[in-house]
């Protein structure tokens, strides 16, 4: 590949007045700040404040020395979002619009150039006269935004208040002409069979004579014609006896790499998987079906990890993918009030078996039914959507979140709420660049009004954001949740005194406040969804906790967020459930603080990441109460053969004597579940659930456990038959220690009497397992991910008792 004459570009960007300065001519030298492009005006400033960003024009600039020969071709990936590029002050484009790619052909350079974009004030534009929709949002604070392709990062006061993103975003690259350029490209790609096939075709520009296209160990030749202004090749290979692509889950993530070899040269790759994907909406259902099989899908809504400059080090991404699929989890959303992301995030996808639920940036306001709008919504699609061809991940494309559910709650009525680019412009895009993965108009959609939960894909926050009991959970029906739960968690109480200094400043100071999120118009926010769960599950008096004993009222407020988790994933992967896939928002908190994210800001698990790693694993045991019918256990086997194992139940009593023990052989199907009772594990009926209520409760702790035929712990489940709300004691016998071995360090940790939520906690590591329970005289050794240089150190705590373990080297 030829060099790009912008690739070592030293950038630097100022702000102006609104149409003070409208050429390069009248810059000055003054004010300018260095930048990185691809990036924002927000990362060159940095510590940004309050400032809006949508209120100043933007420009920057880059001065080059040119190249011999040409011509060239500028290629500007993303400018968000109402842009003018100049070059060598002549006006070469005008560009309205953030996620639309751009090419502008170069005749000729001089020996010294610049390259100067101006980025136009959104916030004018948006006070000017436009017509009304049939609705409003409060999601934004600016409804014309309907009007204008850039992402709602930053202008939604309540859940985003970080800077709105103004800047090249995106590469911007300059390179000759007069080489192979691939203009456009179609790919799909099908299974025949135990065969794979692939149909490409490429429109080229520059000199073609011959060209040949592989798979592995199969080719064939491209057919090649003329068409005007490029050469369109196209060819048609089946590989024979391939591997499939699979959610990690449930197999291998199997690639495959296309590559274009025009006239004996490399002229394009791509890494691609065969697999199959639909989707099984009986019994008002929407069910994931991915060769053959039906997934239990379970993961979290993206948040880009870092949203002020739109562009994390590719290392940041992965890390982040890595710890959704270490937790168990097998989808993200891309939700359509953040970006479309970039090959990096994709490859990573495809590459860890991440399937991915892709929004197409439209989320709560009403999108014009306009003509010029829809062709440039059109170019975007077509250009974005196009770029997934033959991505295996790619599993949903979705119109956008909560339109429908805007239009219904308003009250509009159903011949009211017609929308033509979701019901007609984007299936009939979709059908013609031949993505044959499943549509869905919007998301909550499936049922009348869109918004009801027991049919086709639903927003589930009655257990979370709408305080619901955890029994509504059962109640809802849920059949698929592309969004759930919603609670302020706070990160873990190492990480908050690292960045805070101290647990006083939780609660209520406007630094913490600050990264709560909260509906716009609400009294509420997410922290006093928290709180509400706090004094429900656990009986204290939150407000007085919150003064006396700020630690002990966060790890409560992350112990009720793993609860939470717990409880509504446990119903709806039991293998009874109707529900077929469920996504927490979100994944990764935007700002450091108690958001909605599994994982904080700097990307480190919070509380229920652990307790969703524990039962969304391909491999898991979960428990339910099922009241008068007793304790169910659920095993629970995504792999591709049967497990046989032994499931083991052990009951114990409040002063920690175990008073049974039973255990059984089981089966469990490939790619299957079963239910086991588990008083019949104990031979015997045991009211396990106090559910009768026969004199004083005889059992306190219920602990399951599912073996392999070596002896080997697979997963386990425990069930507090005295409650979640508990004495905190002086101490419990709590011991740890630290151990190295060839997989690093472990930390091995034994209780004498019941341990309720066990954290551990080792700055710089990862700890495998936390926020777990521990039966009384029983130990756990837990692998610690990470790179340090010195032995570590650190603690382990339980829920229920005062005294903590210190975290040495043995």
């Amino acid at each position: 590949m030829e060099a790009d004459l912008l690739a070592a570009a030293e950038w630097s960007c100022r702000a102006t007045p609104p149409g003070a300065i409208a050429i390069p001519d009248d810059l000055d030298e003054r004010d300018w700040l260095a930048a990185m492009v691809p990036g924002t005006a927000a990362g060159a400033v940095g510590n940004t404040g309050n400032r809006d960003f949508d209120a100043e024009d933007w420009w920057f600039r880059t001065r080059f020395p040119g190249g011999p020969g040409g011509p060239w071709t500028l290629y500007l990936d993303g400018l968000a979002t109402l842009a003018e590029v100049w070059l060598d002050r002549r006006l070469v484009l005008r560009t309205a619009g953030m996620f639309q790619p751009h090419r502008v052909d170069v005749p000729e350079l001089g020996a010294e150039n610049e390259l100067a974009i101006r980025f136009l004030a959104l916030g004018p534009v948006l006070a000017a006269r436009h017509p009304r929709p049939r609705w409003r949002t409060q999601l934004v604070a600016q409804q014309h935004l309907r009007w204008y392709r850039t992402t709602y990062l930053g202008r939604m006061p309540g859940w985003s208040p970080e800077p709105a993103p103004v800047g090249p975003w995106r590469p911007v690259r300059l390179r000759p002409s007069n080489r192979l350029d691939v203009l456009d490209h179609r790919l799909r790609t099908s299974c025949a069979e135990d065969d794979g096939v692939v149909d490409l075709t490429l429109r080229l520009r520059g000199p073609v004579n011959h060209g040949t296209v592989r798979v592995g160990a199969s080719s064939t030749s491209l057919h090649l014609r003329d068409d005007g202004d490029a050469v369109v090749a196209e060819a048609t290979l089946r590989v024979p006896d391939v591997d499939r692509w699979w959610p990690h889950t449930h197999g291998p993530a199997t690639e495959y790499e296309v590559t274009v070899e025009v006239d004996d040269h490399v002229a394009w790759k791509r890494r691609i998987g065969f697999r199959t994907i639909e989707v099984d909406r009986s019994d008002d259902g929407f069910r994931l079906v991915v060769n053959g099989v039906p997934i239990f899908c379970r993961g979290a809504c993206w948040m880009p990890p870092d949203v002020v400059s739109l562009n994390a080090p590719a290392d940041e991404v992965r890390r982040t993918l890595e710890r959704a699929r270490d937790a168990g989890m097998n989808m993200v959303r891309i939700l359509g009030t953040t970006i479309w992301e970039d090959d990096t995030f994709w490859d990573l996808c495809d590459e860890l078996g991440m399937l991915v639920w892709q929004d197409c940036m439209f989320a709560n306001v009403d999108p014009p039914d306009d003509d010029g709008w829809l062709a440039m919504v059109e170019a975007e699609l077509t250009a974005q959507l196009g770029a997934l061809q033959g991505r295996p991940s790619l599993a949903v494309v979705c119109g956008g979140s909560e339109v429908q559910q805007q239009a219904a709650m308003v009250g509009l009525p159903g011949d009211g709420r017609t929308m033509p680019l979701f019901d007609t412009h984007l299936p009939k895009l979709l059908d013609g660049l031949g993505l044959d993965v499943p549509y869905v108009p919007s998301s909550p959609t499936g049922s009348d009004p869109p918004f009801r939960t027991d049919a086709g894909v639903a927003h589930y926050f009655g257990v979370g954001a709408y305080r619901r009991s955890l029994d509504d959970v059962r109640r809802a029906d849920v059949r698929f949740a592309a969004e759930s739960l919603a609670v302020a968690i706070p990160p873990e109480a190492g990480a908050v005194d690292a960045h805070f200094g101290a647990a006083s400043v939780a609660g209520h100071h406007p630094i913490w406040k600050a990264a709560v999120p909260r509906d716009s118009g609400a009294s509420w926010d997410f922290e006093d969804v928290r709180d509400h769960y706090v004094g429900e599950l656990f009986g204290v008096d939150v407000v007085q906790l919150r003064s006396t004993e700020p630690e002990r009222y966060l790890d409560l407020g992350r112990a009720a967020a793993a609860e939470l988790a717990e409880a509504v994933f446990s119903e709806w992967r039991r293998p009874g459930s109707p529900c077929a896939g469920g996504l927490v928002l979100l994944l990764r908190d935007s700002r450091f603080g108690a958001g909605w994210g599994l994982l904080d800001a700097h990307g480190m698990p919070k509380a229920p990441w652990w307790a969703l790693r524990r039962i969304l694993q391909p491999v898991a045991l979960l428990a339910t109460d099922e009241g008068l019918n007793g304790l169910r256990l659920h095993a629970i086997n995504d792999r591709p053969l049967e497990l046989t194992a032994t499931v083991t139940v052990e009951v114990f009593d409040a002063a920690g004597l175990r008073l049974e023990r039973g255990e059984r052989p089981i089966a469990v199907p490939a790619r299957g579940g079963i239910e086991i009772d588990a008083e019949a594990v104990l031979n015997g009926f045991r009211d396990i659930t106090y559910a009768y209520r026969f004199g004083p409760p005889a059992y306190d702790v219920v602990v399951a456990s599912l073996r392999d035929d070596a002896g080997e712990l697979l997963a386990d489940a425990v069930h507090l038959v005295g409650g979640r709300a508990r004495p905190v004691e002086p101490t419990i016998g709590l011991r740890a220690r630290l151990v190295e071995g060839d997989d690093g360090w472990r930390a091995e940790v034994a209780t004498e009497r019941f341990a309720q939520r066990v954290v551990i906690e080792a700055p710089g590591l990862v700890a495998e397992d936390s926020w777990f329970h521990l039966a009384a005289g029983a130990s756990r050794s837990v692998h610690l991910s990470g790179s340090i240089d010195q032995p570590p150190t650190g603690a382990v705590r339980a829920l229920n008792a005062t005294a903590t373990a210190r975290l040495v080297p043995a």
